[in-house]
Parts: structure tokens; C-alpha cells; sequence
């Protein structure tokens, strides 16, 4: 009875033991959940001689177009769901208490140090080169009124850096065009000076953030439902309904032959897609064309719209902007 009892217990016991090793081997085999980059925006840097102040006599400080621009770009960042995005007021605080200038961060090199300063893996440096508006006035002789036109461009220059190697991951330079023909009349009537330049500014930053995400997250198809794609974008991110993207299958990893550093990967156009809906965390596309199979993370590159130059056959015939 007792040699029966001793045999129980060890049983259970070893019960016990097996379980507890299953448990712990199941809790090793669930993936670990990833985190997300660190990115920041360093202040961009202002050419004072090409930022025109004043908007139909609207004063703007030369400040402003520094924080409004970099205020935009960051709100459509951490729209993106893929970085976390360090405050604006964090970053100036630490570059405040370094000692840190705009000719320090804008040398090429520097970006590694801050980063670490900054605990961030990617920055985004850049400068506002040119900020102008254009005020067109001109009397219609048939209604003995005058037609207001206002135009605005934008330019800026950014490259984004990852701080652990010190590699620019993308780099570029965007201009972006205000007209306000080109908004409807019931709109443009009631706006301001100020109105003009948040819409140019907002084009300009959502821009920026595309790009951003295009060199360091591209877009991607997530799944594959029939004719059906699921994309790995969602609002605020850039993709609008019937935009239209490229798809690419990614091949061989490609190596520069002195260095023997991976300075891309072989891609192969394999399709095209037109978004049709976009939600919260994701969007849906249809295939247009498809000269491959679709598969789950090929690649996807927006396909450019060429922006065309159309002046009015005759000029309007009522006043406004």
C-alpha cells in the first residue's frame, strides 16, 4: 500500500514538473511583440533671404514657418503607426541642453551623436529654402471689378539618417504650388492670408511624411483575397481612393562590388493597383494589371501624377481669390 502511495505521488509530481516545462516552453515560442523605431524631427533650418513674411498683408514671423511646417509633418508621422515619434519640445530640450546649434546638427556626421543624445534611431533633417506668395491683381474692364489671384510655393530639402549606422536612408527635395484658382469659389471666398498658407504648408508636410515613409517603411500588400488586397497602410498615411500603385517582387539582395555594402535588392514590376477603400490601420486595392503572381509583401510604389500648368481660356469674370 505504501509502495503504491510512494508510486502515486512521484507520478503526480512528475505531473506537475512536465507541465510547468510545457508552460514555459510555450511562453518561449510566442513571438516577442516589436517595437517600434524611435524617430525625431530636428528643427529645420530657415534661408531668411528666400521666406517671404507676408500673405495679402498678413504678417507671418519667420518662426512660424519652422514650427507650422514641422508641427504638420510630425502629426501625419505618428498618423503613420510606425515610429514612435519623439515631442517637439523634448527634442529641443535636449539639443538646448547640449549646446546644440543648427550649423552643429545640419553637418553631415553629427547625426550619430545626436541620435544618441536623443535615444532615437532615425532623425529627419532638413531646411526650408524658399517660402513665397504672389499676389495677381488684375481689373476685369467688363465689370469694372478686379480679380485677385494668389499663388504660393513652397521648398524644402530633408534627408532622414539612422542614427546606429549613419546611413542617410532617403533623401529629398520637395517643391510644392498653392494657386488659389485651383480651390473652389465657395471655399477661397471666406479665406484669409493665414488660410493659404496653413493649406500650403499642410501639402508640403504630408508630402514630406510620404516620402519619409516610402524610403524607410514602403508600402506593402499585407494579404491576398481573390482579386482583393489588403494593404499595410491606413488613414493619414498618404494613400487616397483610386490612387494608383506599382508592385514590385523583391529579388537578391544587390552589393556594392568595393565596399561590399547591400545597397538595394533586385526588384521585378509584377503589377499594378488602384486603392478602393481606406480604413483606420489598413487600406484595400484591386489589381489593375498583373504580369506576376501577388503575393504577401511585394512591394508597392505610388504612381506619380504629372502635375500640368492650365491657364483660364478667358479671364473670370467675377472678383475673388
Amino acid at each position: 500500500m505504501k509502495t503504491f502511495s510512494r508510486i502515486t505521488m512521484l507520478a503526480f509530481l512528475f505531473a506537475i514538473s512536465t507541465s510547468g516545462l510545457y508552460a514555459q516552453d510555450k511562453e518561449a515560442a510566442a513571438p516577442a511583440k516589436l517595437e517600434k523605431p524611435t524617430l525625431a524631427v530636428l528643427p529645420f533650418v530657415l534661408e531668411p533671404n528666400n521666406i517671404q513674411i507676408n500673405v495679402n498683408d498678413t504678417e507671418m514671423k519667420i518662426q512660424i514657418v519652422e514650427s507650422e511646417f514641422a508641427d504638420q509633418l510630425l502629426q501625419n508621422l505618428v498618423k503613420s503607426r510606425k515610429f514612435t515619434v519623439l515631442e517637439r519640445s523634448f527634442v529641443e530640450k535636449i539639443m538646448k541642453e547640449n549646446k546644440l546649434t543648427e550649423s552643429d546638427y545640419i553637418k553631415p556626421g553629427e547625426e550619430q551623436r545626436i541620435g544618441k543624445l536623443l535615444v532615437a534611431d532615425y532623425l529627419v533633417v532638413g531646411h526650408v529654402d524658399r517660402v513665397e506668395f504672389y499676389l495677381e491683381k488684375k481689373f476685369i474692364e467688363i465689370t469694372k471689378e478686379t480679380s485677385i489671384r494668389l499663388k504660393g510655393t513652397m521648398k524644402v530639402h530633408f534627408r532622414v539618417v539612422e542614427t546606429k549606422s549613419g546611413k542617410i536612408v532617403c533623401a529629398n527635395t520637395i517643391t510644392r504650388k498653392l494657386d488659389s484658382r485651383d480651390i473652389p469659389v465657395q471655399e477661397r471666398k471666406n479665406m484669409t492670408g493665414g488660410d493659404y498658407r496653413d493649406r500650403l504648408f499642410t501639402d508640403c508636410a504630408v508630402c514630406a511624411s510620404n516620402y519619409i515613409l516610402e524610403g524607410v517603411y514602403p508600402v506593402k500588400i499585407a494579404s491576398v483575397q481573390g482579386e482583393e488586397l489588403v494593404l499595410n497602410r491606413g488613414e493619414g498615411t498618404g494613400l487616397v481612393v483610386g490612387g494608383q500603385y506599382e508592385v514590385y517582387a523583391q529579388g537578391a539582395a544587390v552589393k556594392d562590388p568595393d565596399t561590399g555594402d547591400v545597397i538595394g535588392t533586385d526588384e521585378t514590376k509584377i503589377g499594378i493597383i488602384e486603392v478602393t477603400a481606406v480604413q483606420q490601420k489598413f487600406s484595400k486595392a484591386k489589381i489593375i494589371k498583373s504580369d506576376g503572381v501577388l503575393t504577401v509583401g511585394a512591394i508597392c510604389r505610388q504612381i506619380e501624377k504629372k502635375e500640368k500648368e492650365v491657364e483660364p481660356a478667358t479671364p473670370r469674370a467675377t472678383p475673388g481669390w
